[in-house]
């Protein structure tokens, strides 16, 4: 009989055994980048509250779906950083656990479940994602506009979208840098998931009506 995912990961860690090293299909061996400790904003845009979880290993990849197959937008600290949790995802399987956690802190992205100390997966009172909840369609006012991997210009850029007028599916709002004094960033998850400048979208004022914060 299989050993429950949580207790593998403990066994795991309890043996000594590098869980970066045991898991080479999965490549979170790249060099880890140093993460800030996450302040714990209080609810999701859908006003559920977010969970603190902290990892389990070093430079854990954050990727654009819940699969190993997809892109990594950015890479966590060491073990022991702490990540904002909304929503969990059903994906590929590691190690026998198939569920993955959607972070918005300090990055956005999919993480996998067992790489977090959640005891157990889905963990106890985290709502599973929903493609459909709460989400405002907006268009692009520039070209080439950036989606980046946090609210701040200063962060990596992720993909340029297209032409002015390009659609955007819109889910939360943050705080970040100014951009002409609109310091309001909007987290979108289509046509990929990242943080827009609210300055460059045709929201009309920012925040935009209707829409929570991340």
């Amino acid at each position: 009989m299989a050993l429950p995912a949580g207790i593998m990961r403990l066994a795991l860690v309890a043996a000594g055994v590098p869980l970066v090293a045991t898991m080479a299909t999965v490549m979170f061996a790249s060099p880890s980048l140093a993460a800030s400790r996450p302040a714990k904003p209080a609810v999701t845009a859908q006003g559920s509250p977010l969970h603190v979880q902290a990892t389990l290993a070093n430079g854990l990849h954050v990727r654009k779906r819940p699969t190993t197959a997809a892109p990594a937008v950015a890479v966590l600290g060491p073990a022991g950083s702490r990540v904002d949790v909304n929503c969990y995802a059903f994906g590929s399987s590691v190690f026998g656990d198939n569920v993955w956690y959607h972070i918005v802190h300090p990055f956005t992205g999919f993480v996998a479940g067992f790489y977090l100390g959640t005891g157990r997966d889905p963990a106890p009172g985290i709502p599973a994602c929903s493609p459909h909840r709460h989400r405002h369609v907006y268009h692009t006012l520039v070209n080439g506009l950036h989606v980046r991997t946090a609210p701040t210009t200063a962060a990596a850029t992720i993909v340029l979208l297209a032409g002015a007028g390009s659609k955007v599916t819109v889910n939360c709002y943050a705080i970040g840098s100014p951009v002409f004094g609109d310091n309001v960033w909007y987290h979108i998850v289509k046509p990929l998931s990242g943080f827009v400048a609210g300055f460059y979208l045709d929201t009309g004022r920012d925040p935009a009506a209707g829409i929570g914060h991340c």
